[in-house]
């Protein structure tokens, strides 16, 4: 009961609806667990299923006739992945990048919710608007930023307006939605430690100067 109650106060936050609603989205959904490495589900999977990422991150790899995996987008905390149509395959991947706690649910269940509890889906088509916002931000700076640039990016809209990630961020991940590679990654974080721009440990990572950070962005 007491997990329950923790899922849909999560919900009622992620999707600003009321208790409720999140109370009958909590009912319907399971709380699923993956190991590093681990798929959530793949290519070629009937796309039934959509996720809640509540800690971790996941990364969309699409693979080639080849079989070259060619890795698309990556997803955190707060966003939604799957669940786009009832019988076709999923063109795409989706693997743990790091342990990942996830919320799970059928879309044809969640469909059913949706008509009983209109504000769920106004709470679910914001967190979409934005996730494309995001990804047509990445695609901006793909084209406008070096590399050290788009990760920097990264960082800064990680960090928010509170200027800290609470846990430190796995770089590899963090990189990966910068478009870049974990050795980028990692040189760009020793950098900013160097300089005093960022302190970090493991429990979490603040950005010193916002302004020096922002520089940095070219």
């Amino acid at each position: 009961m007491a997990e329950r109650d923790q899922r849909a106060d999560t919900l009622s936050k992620f999707l600003e609806c009321s208790l409720d609603s999140a109370i009958a989205l909590a009912n319907a959904m399971h709380m699923r667990r993956y190991s590093s490495r681990g798929f959530l589900s793949q290519q070629g999977d009937a796309d039934r299923l959509l996720w809640l990422i509540l800690e971790g991150t996941v990364q969309l790899q699409a693979l080639s006739a080849e079989g070259q995996a060619t890795v698309i987008s990556a997803f955190g905390p707060g966003e939604l992945i799957g669940g786009r149509s009832d019988d076709e395959e999923r063109p795409y991947g989706i693997q743990a990048l790091g342990e990942v706690v996830a919320l799970e649910i059928n879309a044809l269940h969640l469909r059913e919710l949706l008509r009983e509890w209109p504000e769920l889906a106004v709470g679910l088509s914001r967190i979409y608007s934005g996730q494309l916002d995001t990804v047509l931000d990445r695609l901006a700076a793909r084209v406008t930023l070096s590399a050290m640039g788009r990760f920097y990016r990264e960082l800064l809209r990680l960090a928010g307006p509170s200027d800290t990630v609470i846990p430190s961020p796995v770089i590899a991940a963090l990189a990966l939605s910068a478009q870049t590679t974990r050795e980028t990654g990692s040189r760009a974080i020793n950098a900013l430690e160097r300089r005093g721009i960022i302190a970090r440990d493991q429990s979490q990572l603040t950005i010193v100067s916002r302004r020096m950070l922002e520089e940095l962005i070219v």
